[in-house]
């Protein structure tokens, strides 16, 4: 492992290289070129996997999908940001619109639904490519590899099986870690340089990182303590002032809608941060010590298994102290001034905000999945480095093997993974279950234009047209502990005298049959499943006196 010197010796060096690199005839070497077109390659290599992945299974079955499509065909249709499919089209609050609005985009010039919908799975592939590109540059310019480590962990942080399935899905993954990594090298040098021009294009940049996905906050709050401990308060007061002058319309309209808004549908619909507090307001310390166990088993389980040669066995708790490890050496080594101290800075906020937060860790970590992996690599390098300089070859050598070891071992994950099509199998799984309830709802004749209450409510919105509720109450608690048979029938009842839908359509195998056959409804109203013996569809229509 041959690494060029970092710190002091990063500008003579780069000169040196660049002198080098030229060839006996004075042109660029080859590897030059490469150096050069090495976030081109990254991109390429990762649109090419995203796009050979790319699946037909439909839209929805990841439930935010769903509405991310539906919000987009509201918008698309100028009905305005609202849930179409839900009764009274009530605002939609719950995701910020930057990713519906360009779907919405897309819609407008995209033919008829539903052959949309491959125009609509084309715009993740090249979101992942972008963040290739991204990574490769941020790896090698801000975080001090050299250009084909930057080159190589991008591509195997982007060609892997977590962001190839997000990006196999209609969700705003891609596109935010597309915009995180070049609105970190803004704030980055906005801390560093100042400039008040640059702390236009700081907000901007971070206002749209925000209005991609909430959680981008963080970046506005590490930039503004960096900000002022530098003393920068010209550039903190342009800084903040524009980034929040910018979110206060999309504030302004969660703000107004709130108060108003149905409880039922609060958990899946309304905003995140009331809906997290309240669960630790009713469930308080207790609560907090269940959501951390969970959330730190997870990432735990889920680093180990990432990063493990083998599928089963105790090699995972090795590999995942392994990697964390590089990861908590690379925090620190980039923490310093004049490296990345915003990046540090704002992941750490993230990081902390994922693991108090009561909902499925993964997906939170999946999609920085190429900045943790930057970030442990900086680490190695900097521990190398720093064994190289004080002679200690021995260190230097166990270095390097702890790095090859993880590399293997996400690599072979990697290579299982896509190999039997892991990427795709999450949506295929529920595809299965999604299509035959859908086929059943459409060629029910008697549901056309009622109000009903489904499971996969936004897929089936989508594809039979009806307003579609969803048949149970998302809460915090149930993160941390299963809901009975009673929780479900007490929200279903709930749901009902609510909003009194026509019919409810469920899975038999699944949670919500029995609890509904036992549900008692206000007002004479009860239930009588209509549908042929076998079905595993199920529809329960509301009779009345």
């Amino acid at each position: 492992m041959s690494l060029p010197s970092h710190a002091s010796s990063h500008t003579s060096s780069h000169t040196s290289s660049h002198t080098s690199s030229l060839g006996a005839d004075g042109m660029p070497s080859r590897w030059a070129v490469m150096e050069r077109r090495a976030p081109w390659i990254a991109a390429l290599l990762a649109l090419v996997a995203a796009l050979l992945t790319m699946t037909s299974d439909p839209i929805g079955v990841f439930n935010d999908d769903g509405i991310y499509l539906l919000t987009a065909k509201a918008l698309a249709d100028g009905q305005g940001y609202v849930y179409p499919h839900l009764p009274g089209t009530p605002p939609a609050i719950h995701y910020p619109p930057v990713w519906p609005l360009l779907l919405a985009a897309v819609l407008k010039v995209a033919p008829a639904f539903p052959a949309s919908i491959s125009w609509l799975k084309l715009i993740n592939p090249f979101g992942l490519a972008a963040a290739a590109a991204a990574s490769t540059h941020v790896g090698r310019t801000r975080f001090g590899l050299p250009w084909w480590m930057a080159l190589g962990v991008a591509v195997a942080a982007t060609v892997s099986v977590p962001m190839l399935l997000l990006t196999n899905l209609l969700l705003s993954e891609p596109l935010f870690i597309a915009l995180l990594l070049p609105t970190l090298v803004v704030v980055e040098r906005l801390v560093r340089e100042g400039g008040v021009r640059a702390a236009f294009l700081a907000a901007l940049l971070v206002a749209l990182l925000v209005l991609v996905r909430t959680l981008g906050g963080v970046v506005l709050i590490a930039g503004v303590m960096l900000l002022v401990w530098e003393r920068r308060w010209k550039e903190t007061v342009v800084f903040a002032t524009v980034t929040v002058l910018l979110l206060l319309p999309w504030q302004m309209f969660v703000w107004r809608a709130s108060p108003t808004f149905p409880d039922e549908l609060r958990g899946s619909y309304g905003p995140y941060l009331e809906w997290v507090v309240g669960g630790y307001k009713d469930s308080g310390l207790p609560f907090l010590k269940a959501v951390l166990a969970k959330n730190f088993d997870a990432t735990w389980r889920m680093i180990g298994v990432l990063t493990s040669p083998t599928t089963e066995g105790p090699w995972r708790h090795v590999s995942a102290t392994l990697a964390l490890a590089t990861f908590a050496a690379g925090m620190v080594a980039l923490a310093r001034r004049g490296r990345a101290p915003v990046t540090v800075l704002a992941l750490g906020g993230y990081l902390f905000v994922v693991v108090v937060w009561p909902f499925w860790v993964d997906r939170f970590l999946w999609v920085v999945w190429p900045l943790l992996l930057l970030i442990a690599l900086a680490g190695v390098v900097t521990l190398w480095r720093a064994a190289m300089r004080a002679e200690k070859r021995t260190l230097a050598h166990a270095i390097t093997a702890v790095t090859v070891l993880v590399a293997a071992g996400h690599t072979s994950y990697s290579y299982r993974g896509l190999s039997r099509g892991w990427e795709a199998s999450a949506s295929k799984n529920m595809t299965s279950a999604a299509v035959p309830m859908v086929r059943w709802i459409n060629l029910d004749a008697s549901l056309d234009g009622k109000l009903i209450a489904a499971e996969l409510a936004p897929l089936v919105a989508i594809y039979t047209g009806l307003s579609v509720l969803p048949v149970e109450i998302l809460t915090p608690q149930e993160h941390v502990k299963d809901k009975s048979a009673a929780d479900h029938q007490d929200e279903l009842e709930r749901i009902d005298r609510r909003f009194r839908p026509a019919a409810y359509v469920v899975m038999q195998a699944g949670p919500f049959y029995q609890p509904l056959l036992a549900a008692q409804l206000g007002e004479g109203r009860r239930l009588v499943d209509v549908s042929p013996p076998g079905l595993p569809v199920r529809t329960l229509k509301v009779q009345t006196p």
